[in-house]
């Protein structure tokens, strides 16, 4: 695989809850590290904190739980996230 995937998710509790793509549903945690090197993701794990809540485009490498060469694309503000929420039926969406 040579191009970064692209998925959409939300940021609750510090993890990125997948809103598309195959593992749609999950929540996963971003890291720098590529999917083939030997050393932990954790070591270079994207901190989400200052995302909380909010709607997120990123690249990268799906798998085990993890995004793999995580690269955040985009972050959506207030409005954005709340129709992100509402069309994905993300759970707390405003009706």
């Amino acid at each position: 695989m040579n191009a970064n995937d692209q998925f959409l998710g939300i940021v609750q509790l510090g993890h990125f809850h997948m809103l598309t793509g195959a593992a749609a549903g999950e929540a996963v945690r971003l890291t720098g590290i590529q999917m083939q090197e030997s050393v932990p993701p954790e070591t270079k794990e994207v901190n989400l904190t200052e995302y909380e809540g909010s709607a997120l485009m990123v690249s990268g490498h799906y798998g085990g739980g993890w995004i793999h060469s995580a690269h955040i694309v985009e972050a959506a503000g207030p409005i954005l996230t709340a129709v992100v929420k509402h069309v994905f039926g993300y759970p707390g969406a405003a009706d």
